[in-house]
């Protein structure tokens, strides 16, 4: 089972028409990428933010409850891509939510809101070094840090690279009370981040002590107090986790569970394997990929040790909408399963949460042969680690020279950019530029080759626009641009 295509009902919803997919009125939209390329609007009713309040409230009472030093000091949370920009539909709808903190239940607000050290106005800064440089600037401003939540782990380790970067001048701007942005701001937007900052050359003076004796800034050094960090751990994200074990020993990393743009399937519990699934918020059925036809299962029928798929039924006017993600059932907590995400269903590519789908790639890369004149026999695009990660468009053409290829890369990129969860990725450096790697005539050969290597029949493996598997550039040995 595919995602349906909303588009026309939430076109309809962004219009302004009342009483489509649901009879309550739509909030705000939230994007998501789409498999043949742009944004996907999901619609954000009360009963769809109660159901993610549910889960996220449970998870936030366990957590604290198990480790309740956290509550003695401050916090940094990451859930939306900073310079996301806000836009309004032309029937009056918001795209994305006022701020993050409308996801958590309303009695938890006030003392989220306190414990928060970046400040909200962050999601106003369009320039994403100036975003980084502004976030440290207030992390850095207290040892008080105990908590962090964000996403991928890139996001944090990209993060503190630039820590490295800009460590002199945070510590004078400790000192001294300022902000010294790296791009300008608007000025009312810096009156109102300067309004929150105070001079103390106390803090600056420990902290270049530190610089000093170094030569830099350790997350240790800056925050002794950190006791937790909440990344994705599983799947492709799990080879990035001991890049910020590395950067903050002795720190625990909890996995997050597993929430989609559209819903919320899963949320972690302290001391349990994978995530609970969050029962009180939606109506799951659970689909076994080897046999899509077969009937679906509900909660309690989720056998240990099997690969689901999510399909969920929201508030938000989702009906038994197959989110395109595999869990396997590692346990359980009392009745509740526990699940562990594993990947996506169908031919998707997500390294950093870009999300991929093979049919946008093939639209992308048709579109830029086309557009060069290009009559490849072969083209695929395929992912490789990095640093940074980064994905190789391979093409076989006798008339493809180095420029040409560049500028093929070029428009791919651009044309995968349509995908917002790419362009997110790109734009904060997690996914780096689209290279390209000219293949010779035996290409096909090749790909055929490593493919049964991988485990396919030789007489079944099918051409393929998109391959997930990294690794192909030494395999193929063409030239890189």
């Amino acid at each position: 089972m595919a995602p349906p295509d909303l588009a026309p009902w939430t076109e309809a919803i962004a219009a302004g028409l009342p009483r489509v997919l649901t009879t309550e009125p739509v909030l705000a939209f939230e994007t998501t990428g789409g498999s043949s390329g742009g944004a996907r609007l999901i619609p954000y009713t009360r009963s769809l933010l109660r159901e993610f309040q549910q889960a996220l409230g449970a998870w936030m009472i366990d957590l604290h409850l198990h480790r309740p030093g956290l509550s003695s000091g401050g916090a940094y949370w990451s859930v939306s891509p900073p310079a996301a920009a806000r836009e309004i539909t032309a029937g009056g709808i918001r795209v994305g939510l006022e701020h993050d903190i409308e996801y958590f239940p309303r009695a938890a607000r006030w003392a989220l809101a306190r414990l928060m050290l970046a400040p909200a106005e962050l999601a106003e800064i369009g320039d994403v070094a100036t975003s980084r440089y502004v976030t440290l600037r207030f992390l850095a401003a207290t040892p008080h840090l105990t908590f962090v939540s964000v996403w991928n782990p890139t996001f944090l380790t990209l993060l503190i690279d630039a820590l490295d970067e800009w460590a002199p001048t945070i510590v004078d701007d400790i000192e001294r009370g300022r902000l010294s942005a790296p791009a300008a701001l608007d000025p009312i937007l810096a009156r109102r981040l300067e309004s929150r900052l105070r001079r103390d050359p106390r803090r600056a003076g420990a902290l270049r002590a530190r610089l000093r004796e170094t030569g830099s800034l350790r997350p240790s050094d800056v925050w002794p107090r950190l006791r937790l960090i909440s990344c994705w751990t599983s799947a492709a994200a799990a080879r990035f986790v001991p890049e910020v074990v590395a950067r903050f020993p002795g720190v625990e990393i909890q996995g997050k569970g597993l929430l989609a743009t559209e819903g919320v399937v899963s949320i972690p519990l302290v001391g349990h394997p994978g995530a609970a699934l969050a029962v009180t918020s939606h109506v799951y059925e659970f689909g076994d990929p080897d046999a899509p036809s077969s009937r679906p299962r509900l909660v309690h029928e989720l056998e240990p040790g099997r690969t689901y798929t999510v399909i969920v039924t929201t508030g938000g006017g989702l009906y038994r909408y197959a989110l395109g993600d595999l869990v396997r059932v590692v346990g359980h907590v009392g009745r509740t399963p526990l699940v562990e995400f594993v990947g996506r269903t169908g031919n998707v590519s997500d390294l950093c949460g870009e999300k991929l789908a093979e049919p946008h790639v093939r639209t992308a890369l048709e579109t830029a042969a086309s557009m060069l004149g290009l009559g490849a026999p072969f083209l695929m695009l395929a992912p490789e680690w990095g640093p940074p990660p980064h994905y190789t468009v391979f093409a076989g053409a006798a008339d493809l020279d180095p420029a040409r290829l560049r500028r093929l890369t070029v428009m791919v990129d651009g044309e995968l950019s349509r995908n917002p969860s790419y362009a997110w990725c790109r734009t904060l450096g997690q996914l780096g530029p689209v290279r390209g790697c000219r293949v010779g005539r035996n290409a096909a050969e090749t790909y055929v080759a490593r493919c049964a290597e991988l485990g396919q029949r030789t007489g079944v493996v099918k051409p393929t626009y998109l391959h997930t598997v990294p690794g192909w550039t030494d395999v193929m040995g063409g030239e890189l641009v």
